[in-house]
Parts: structure tokens; sequence; C-alpha cells
């Protein structure tokens, strides 16, 4: 095979496992800025799936890839801050509210 075949061969294993450690902080972080931000959640499926509570909606939240959905509407979008904020949770965390913990 061409030299492109053997390079891509040798290149997907680690952009894979990159690719999982980075899905896996994410789970982790987001998590955790969600409870910095006093927003309830349930979690689903090993921290994978979040459903999230806040401001009279519900949201489906896939803290790995950071999408989220509100349940009942079309509203579709991605990340943890941009979440913490529609649900009215307090963004950013003050430093002193983390330093109190």
């Amino acid at each position: 095979m061409g030299d492109m075949g053997d390079y891509w061969r040798d290149v997907r294993p680690a952009m894979k496992e990159e690719s999982q450690r980075r899905r896996s902080s994410n789970r982790e972080s987001s998590s955790r800025l969600l409870t910095e931000a006093g927003i309830s959640f349930e979690s689903k499926n090993e921290g994978s799936h979040l459903i999230v509570s806040g401001q009279g909606a519900v949201v489906d939240f896939w803290p790995g890839t950071g999408l989220w959905i509100v349940r009942g509407s079309k509203e579709r979008r991605r990340g943890v801050r941009q979440l913490i904020t529609r649900l009215g949770g307090r963004w950013p965390v003050q430093a002193e509210e983390r330093a109190n913990e």
C-alpha cells in the first residue's frame, strides 16, 4: 500500500487513544463544573449522559462531546459553559468559591 495508508495505520491508534482520554476528562470536569454552578443533574450510563434540570427545562447532556439538547424543543448546542448560562447557573464560578470548598 502507499505511504499514506501506512501513515494512517500507524497514527490512528494514537489519535483514538487521545480522543478517548479527552472525552473522559470532559466527563469529569463537566460534572464538577455543573455542581460548582449549583445545577442539579442525574448521571446515567456511568456519566456518559447527564439529565440536567434548571429554569423549568430538562436537558440531555453528553459531556464527552459537549452536546446538549433541551427536551421538548429543537434547541441543540454544545459546551458545558453555554449550558450553565442557559440554565441560570453561576458562571463563571468565582475563584474564592472554589477556595472555600
